[in-house]
């Protein structure tokens, strides 16, 4: 593994935050700050990838879980914060080559199994890449057994 890969491996992830489905980078969070946080509670019953931070504002985490678009957040949320028919991609989604097993030649699918929209190809059997079908979605980033799939919001 190149330095560059193992560094960015010791960075914490926690400090990438992707915006919840049903909002835009425009979108006013202040109702949140005083919120008890259904869309939370709604969301953990179905993947726990919704989080709140210090200050209460909901983020995407895809180190516990990835986004089905369920609406469960949509429907639980009383200040209307999240609305609308959602947006896609909620992320970027990109495979640190240096750290996939399957680039190393080792056989793994993992991502592609946990991709529901197919957004993950092979060239060959060893070099899966992300293609334009992503919905950043976030679903293949806890499937990886080495933390290889990386995002931004």
């Amino acid at each position: 593994m190149k330095r560059r890969a193992f560094l960015a491996r010791l960075a914490p992830k926690s400090g990438r935050r992707v915006l919840p489905p049903y909002t835009t980078t425009e979108t006013d969070f202040s109702p949140c700050l005083n919120c008890s946080g259904p869309c939370v509670t709604a969301c953990e019953e179905e993947t726990g990838v919704l989080v709140r931070d210090a200050a209460g504002r909901p983020f995407l985490d895809f180190q516990r879980a990835g986004c089905t678009f369920c609406r469960a957040c949509l429907d639980a949320c009383p200040e209307g914060v999240l609305e609308g028919p959602g947006r896609s991609p909620l992320a970027q989604v990109w495979i640190e080559t240096g750290a996939c097993l399957a680039h190393r030649g080792v056989v793994c699918v993992a991502c592609k199994q946990a991709c529901p929209e197919d957004a993950v190809t092979f060239e060959g059997m060893m070099r899966p890449r992300i293609n334009e079908a992503c919905t950043g979605c976030g679903l293949c980033v806890p499937a990886c057994p080495v933390e290889a799939v990386a995002w931004s919001g």
